[in-house]
């Protein structure tokens, strides 16, 4: 459970890599049409969301979260905010789940790692992707605390990065 103490160690770092990442997304015409944050509402809850190619993030910050870095490998990060609780959305807990599925119907299981910091949760996830192919996601999530369970489904295209 190295990364369980680099978490610990590290705060503010995770923050930081989803703001790059969100800055990048801007940056770059292709990755604005097809990846940025999302999100889809249920209720009291926000389900936000991200689908990426896993090289867009930054060295440093892949290594200190254990997430590895390649041309043909997808990234997903994916939180749950409660809007009931405040003024401000809170970050909570949830059991996730996940599958991806291309367009000829292949599908696969997605396993989520958890990331806690002081003020957010987040989901994590990589995941191998052909070539400019575009993927159905599929989430099932369910905050703590409730046994509601929302769906989420997004269609996405990673590309390989040069």
């Amino acid at each position: 459970m190295r990364w369980m103490s680099t978490l610990q160690m590290n705060g503010s770092r995770f923050a930081t890599f989803i703001a790059t990442v969100v800055f990048a997304s801007v940056l770059s015409s292709t990755a604005l049409a097809e990846s940025g944050e999302r999100k889809q509402v249920f209720g009291d809850y926000e389900v936000h969301y991200i689908g990426l190619n896993s090289s867009f993030i930054e060295e440093s910050v892949a290594e200190a979260y254990g997430i590895p870095r390649s041309r043909s490998l997808g990234y997903m990060s994916i939180s749950v905010l409660n809007t009931a609780l405040g003024e401000t959305p809170v970050p909570v807990t949830a059991s996730m789940k996940g599958q991806i599925r291309n367009l000829i119907g292949q599908s696969r299981e997605i396993e989520f790692r958890e990331i806690k910091e002081t003020n957010a949760v987040y989901y994590v996830s990589t995941f191998r992707f052909d070539k400019n192919e575009v993927y159905r996601i599929q989430l099932q999530v369910t905050p703590e605390g409730t046994s509601r369970e929302f769906v989420v489904n997004f269609s996405q295209q990673f590309y390989e990065e040069p």
